[in-house]
Order: C-alpha cells, then sequence, then structure tokens
C-alpha cells in the first residue's frame, strides 16, 4: 500500500489520531515537528508503540521517566538492550525480580499516554504515515485504545479555548475573594495551585506569576481557571504604575494652583 502525506495545518494532531482509531489503521506514522520528531505505530487503530523527542519508547528510558529505575540504571540497560533487545531485557528485569510484567506494562501505558496528549497539541509538522511500518524489532508493544483518550483530550482542548475567552489577556492581576468562611489550609489542591496562591500579590500579574513558576500561558490559565471556580480568586484589572518626573509633578501641581485661584476668583 502506498504512503500517505500531509500536514499538521490542515489536519492536527487529534484529527490524526481520531482519524487512526476509527479507521483502525495499521501501520507507522512519523511526525516531522520544527521542534522534536515523533514515530507512532498503530495496529487495527490502537496505539502499540510511541516515541516523541527524547522519549524514544525504549524500555530503559520508559522504565527510568516511570521512576522504576534510576538513570544511571537505565544507562546501564539500554547498552544491554542495544544487543538482546527490549523483549529480552524486560524478560531478565522480570527474572531478576527488579519490577514485574505488570510494572512493564503499566510504565509503558503511561508514556504512551503521555505522548500522546503531547502530540496532540501539535498544529505543525509534516507528517507521513507508513501502512507497512512497524516498531523496530525487540520493542514491546502494549495495545492502547485512544477512544477514550481522544474525547478526553477533546474535552480539554474545549476547556483550554474557553480559558482563553475567560482570561483573553494575562497582563491582569489576582486577588482573593472574600470567603471568610473557608479554611484555605484544608482544601485538597494541587502543588501547582498552592504555588500559584502563594504568589498573589497587588503587584503581581497572572503573567509575572508564570514566569516566577516557569508555566506556559494554558498551564497557568488551567490553574488560575481551577482556583476561580472554586472560588478562591478574583481578577484585578492590572495597571502598571507610571512613575512621573519632577517636571510633571510640578505641572500638575501648577495646574491645580491655578484652578485654586480661578475658584477663589469667582
Amino acid at each position: 500500500m502506498a504512503m500517505k502525506k500531509g500536514n499538521l495545518q490542515h489536519f492536527g494532531g487529534t484529527q490524526l489520531l481520531s482519524l487512526m482509531s476509527l479507521a483502525k489503521k495499521t501501520g507507522s506514522l512519523n511526525v516531522a515537528h520544527p521542534k522534536e520528531g515523533a514515530n507512532l505505530s498503530f495496529k487495527e487503530g490502537k496505539l502499540v508503540f510511541a516515541a516523541l523527542g527524547d522519549s524514544d519508547g525504549s524500555l530503559s528510558s520508559v522504565l527510568a521517566r516511570d521512576g522504576r529505575i534510576t538513570i544511571q540504571q537505565a544507562a546501564t540497560l539500554a547498552k544491554h538492550a542495544q544487543k538482546t533487545g527490549d523483549q529480552q531485557l524486560g524478560l531478565l528485569l522480570i527474572q531478576k525480580g527488579y519490577v514485574s510484567r505488570a510494572d512493564i506494562v503499566q510504565s509503558i501505558k503511561r508514556h504512551a499516554l503521555t505522548v500522546v496528549r503531547q502530540f496532540a497539541g501539535w498544529q505543525e509538522g509534516e507528517w507521513v504515515f507508513d501502512p507497512d511500518g512497524k516498531p523496530d524489532n525487540g520493542r514491546i508493544t502494549v495495545p492502547l485504545n485512544l477512544e477514550n483518550v481522544i474525547i478526553e483530550i477533546a474535552r480539554a482542548q474545549k476547556r483550554d479555548e474557553q480559558l482563553e475567552l475567560e482570561i483573553p489577556s494575562l497582563d491582569v492581576r489576582l486577588k482573593f475573594a472574600d470567603r471568610p468562611n473557608v479554611d484555605i489550609k484544608q482544601l485538597q489542591l494541587s502543588k501547582a495551585e498552592w504555588s500559584v496562591l502563594k504568589f498573589i500579590k497587588p503587584d503581581n500579574s497572572i503573567r509575572m506569576i508564570a514566569n516566577k513558576l516557569d508555566m506556559t500561558d494554558k498551564q497557568i490559565r488551567r490553574v488560575v481557571g481551577s482556583l476561580r471556580e472554586a472560588g478562591l480568586i478574583e481578577l484585578v484589572a492590572y495597571r502598571p504604575v507610571v512613575k512621573e518626573s519632577p517636571d510633571e509633578r510640578r505641572k500638575k501641581r501648577d495646574i491645580v494652583g491655578r484652578l485654586i485661584n480661578h475658584f477663589q476668583q469667582d
């Protein structure tokens, strides 16, 4: 079968994943993104292998990212896998009692979901689908049904679009809402939400908070949106303080003085 080509500018990541799933495609999808590349393999519409950028999908890297082995151990195991392949490496790790089969499957699925969620947001990049393409020999493939994942991603994207309408500018400040009966220490908030709350000060705009916490525009909007929904914070128009020069202050005083004299003369 012939390979198909396209551009994500015309057909975004989420739409492409949906097509692969609904059409029950089998083959490999290679995408050349301006910043990094991606390789996704499918079997009858299910994702069986995923690699994106530095996450090459190898067993050693997947286990390391999932915290099941250290980076140093991953480097050693990667050299071993070059000779035997990931499948043999996986069997060895199971036999030695380092991980279980369920651990490996869970880590690979978690890795695949991370890749899919990141890829779904791509809106640019050339892609090529090879119906005869397969993962490299020796890779461990774990089928992942994408239907529910795509629905979840689509909902999140719609929510992000709504947040852009609700918070069109990040150059606004935040303030705590008046909730005297709420004990903020008893609230179940995420680490990111607590971090943002700590930076809510009169002079801090949302953009300044995002920069201090190294958050993207999308991430900070999600956190601010959640805190607003919880009724904890409110938006305040951002008005930067403009320092006046001595000449400008004198001119204002002169104008006020003339006005006072004018009214006193009437």
